[in-house]
């Protein structure tokens, strides 16, 4: 009678034993299963967090730096400055050597752009280029293009310096740029092909607007040879802006 007593508790015991494996299995499976469904989570989510981020990147690229406007100042030196949506400089290139001088010591990104082009126009290296015959061409290409030039009329550009503004469409912009030049003197170089001049986008670079202006003068009068290579020369080698060191206006535009 004990021994069978005793089998049957032996049984209750492995019993417990068995009710304690099973416990602890199906505590792992459900941890698996949390795990998995973590997992599972994070795999579903990642693209939609991915999706954001490139939103949120798009959305920073299209108001602070996706190219909306762009302002050629051209004298000898010829530099652009390319906008945003909020009128603020993203970039600034020189056309020509005598641009890249210019802004060599001069830091004109994320300034407003009429505080760029001041500050470009009576700045040091500016200076000995803005002499009696100077010709400060600032020309614009946006869909703001009347805003702009309000903002430049209004200021020492044309004020203190007597330049002059005017714009171009956003097509001119492409076309300017695949003969390396600014906007200004690519309007100039449009005008002298069109008289037969013989100029090529590469001589334009060189040459002053003033001697620029001065050519498509003549023509406008009735000049019909092209340029000779003798006049070409001289022309390019004629800027002496950059070399005077008496100014038609003399300093800096006076702080009001």
């Amino acid at each position: 009678m004990y021994d069978e007593i005793q089998k049957a508790f032996d049984q209750i015991h492995a019993t417990e034993q068995m009710k304690q494996s099973v416990s602890d299995y199906l505590k792992q499976e459900n941890q698996k299963t949390t795990k998995n469904s973590a997992k599972f989570r994070l795999v579903t989510l990642a693209p939609v967090f991915a999706v954001l981020l490139l939103c949120i990147g798009i959305g920073n690229w299209y108001f602070w730096e996706m190219p909306v406007s762009y302002v050629s100042v051209d004298v000898n030196p010829s530099i652009e400055l390319t906008l945003n949506r909020r009128n603020r400089v993203t970039d600034a290139k020189s056309r020509n050597r005598d641009g890249a001088k210019v802004l060599e010591h001069l830091q004109l990104k994320g300034k407003d752009y009429l505080e760029a082009v001041e500050l470009l126009v009576e700045s040091d290296a500016m200076q000995p280029y803005l002499t009696a015959d100077a010709e400060l061409t600032v020309t614009v290409a946006s869909v703001k293009a009347e805003e702009l030039l309000s903002g430049l009329q209004d200021s020492v550009v044309a004020t203190h310096y007597h330049g002059m503004c005017g714009s171009a469409d956003m097509e001119t912009v492409t076309a300017a740029h695949d003969c390396g030049m600014s906007l200004g003197k690519y309007q100039i170089y449009q005008l002298l092909t069109q008289y037969g001049s013989g100029l090529t986008a590469e001589n334009c670079q060189n040459i002053s607007m003033c001697q620029l202006q001065q050519l498509l003068s003549q023509y406008e009068n009735g000049r019909s040879e092209t340029v000779s290579e003798n006049e070409l020369e001289n022309m390019q080698a004629g800027c002496s802006h950059g070399r005077q060191q008496h100014h038609h206006h003399s300093g800096h535009h006076d702080e009001q």
